[in-house]
C-alpha cells in the first residue's frame, strides 16, 4: 500500500459500465481489506445536487462555459474532501473526474486548452480509466431511463472522439466494454494490480 491512498479515475459516457465495474473493483478491494471510497462527480456537495438537477431537468439553458465553471467549482469542493481521504491513506475510487469536463464541456465547443487550465487545481488521478464503447451502445444501455440534457447520440459521438485522443496521448488507459463484462472486469483488475503492485 502506497503511504498515501491511491487515486483512480473512472471515466466514459453514461453506459459505458462504469458503475458496474466501480462495484465490481470495489468488491475486489473489500476482500483485500484494502480501505477505500467511492466517490463521483458531480458530488453530493452543494453545487453538484444543483448540477444534477440541472441534467435531469432536460432543459439545457446555460452556456457550455457556464457548465464547465460549475463542474469547476464542485471539482474544486470535492478536491479537498478527497485530498484528505487519500492524506489519511484511504484509497479513492472517483465516477468521473476533471477529463469529464476537458470532454463533454469541450465536445460542446469551449475551448479544451481553456478547460485545462481551469482544472490546474486538480489532482491526477494515479489511474485514470477510460471504459469506451460506441454512443449507439451506451444510449441503449440507459435507455430505460429518462435521458440527461448530455446524452444524445451526435453529442456523445464527439464525447468519445475527445475521450479518445486522452487515451492516444497517454493521460488514460483504455478499456474496451463492448466485450462481456467479466472480461472488462479481468482487464480492469489488471491495470489496478499493475498500479498498486499487488494481486487482487
Amino acid at each position: 500500500m502506497a503511504p498515501t491512498g491511491w487515486f483512480i479515475a473512472f471515466e466514459g459516457v453514461d453506459g459505458s459500465g462504469k458503475s458496474t465495474q466501480i462495484d465490481l473493483l470495489s468488491m475486489k478491494l473489500r476482500d483485500q481489506g484494502i480501505d477505500h471510497v467511492l466517490e463521483r462527480e458531480p458530488s453530493d456537495g452543494s453545487i453538484g445536487r444543483f448540477i444534477r438537477h440541472y441534467a435531469e431537468a432536460g432543459d439545457r439553458y446555460l452556456s457550455p462555459e457556464s457548465e464547465a465553471l460549475l463542474f469547476t467549482a464542485d471539482r474544486f469542493e470535492h478536491s479537498k474532501r478527497i485530498s484528505q481521504m487519500l492524506d489519511q491513506g484511504t484509497t479513492v475510487i472517483c465516477d468521473r473526474y476533471y477529463h469529464s469536463t476537458l470532454a463533454y464541456q469541450g465536445a460542446a465547443g469551449v475551448d479544451v486548452g481553456w478547460l485545462r487550465d481551469l482544472q490546474k487545481f486538480a489532482l491526477k488521478p494515479d489511474l485514470a480509466l477510460l471504459l469506451d464503447v460506441d454512443p449507439e451502445k451506451s444510449l441503449m444501455r440507459v435507455s430505460g431511463r429518462t435521458l440527461t440534457v448530455f446524452e444524445n447520440r451526435s453529442y456523445l459521438m464527439r464525447v468519445r472522439d475527445i475521450y479518445l485522443g486522452f487515451a492516444k496521448a497517454g493521460e488514460m488507459r483504455l478499456v474496451d466494454t463492448a466485450r462481456p463484462v467479466d472480461e472488462v472486469e479481468a482487464e480492469v483488475q489488471r491495470l489496478v494490480e499493475g498500479l498498486m503492485g499487488l494481486k487482487l
